[in-house]
C-alpha cells in the first residue's frame, strides 16, 4: 500500500488465514493505528500543558469476537500507555492528560468497540 512520498505498506492477511506473518496484517494496522494515534495525541496534549515525558510507550491488545451473521468484529481495545514524566505530577495533571488523549483520539473515535485505558505510569526526578 503506498500513498504519496511515504514509505510503502506491506501487509497480507494473518497466518491464520492463509497469510504470513512477514508483514502486518489490517487487523494489526488497525490496532496500530489506535495506539499511534493515542500516543500523538497524549504527546500533543503533554506539549501544550508543559508537562515533560520522558519516555512513553503505547501497546494495544485488541478482541475479536464472532457476530451472529456479521463475521468478526473488534470489540474491545485495551490501550497500555506505559509513560515516564520527567517530573512529579499530581494525580489530577495525568488524569486530565489521559482523559484528553483519550477524547480527542481520532481512531479511537472512530472505531467501534469499547477502548480501555490501562496506564502504567513513573514519576523520574
Amino acid at each position: 500500500m503506498t500513498s504519496g512520498t511515504r514509505i510503502p505498506v506491506m501487509f497480507a492477511p494473518p497466518a491464520e488465514f492463509g497469510g504470513t506473518d512477514k508483514v502486518w496484517s489490517p487487523e494489526q494496522l488497525l490496532a496500530s493505528a489506535v495506539a499511534s494515534c493515542y500516543m500523538t495525541t497524549f504527546l500533543h496534549f503533554a506539549d501544550m500543558l508543559k508537562i515533560k515525558i520522558k519516555e512513553l510507550d503505547v501497546d494495544v491488545k485488541m478482541e475479536i469476537e464472532k457476530q451472529d451473521k456479521m463475521g468478526f468484529k473488534a470489540t474491545k481495545y485495551f490501550v497500555r500507555p506505559r509513560i515516564a514524566f520527567a517530573t512529579s505530577q499530581s494525580e489530577q495533571a495525568i488524569e486530565n492528560l489521559l482523559s484528553k488523549a483519550k477524547r480527542y483520539c481520532i481512531v479511537s473515535n472512530s472505531v467501534c468497540g469499547d477502548i480501555r485505558v490501562e496506564p502504567v505510569i513513573r514519576c523520574e526526578i
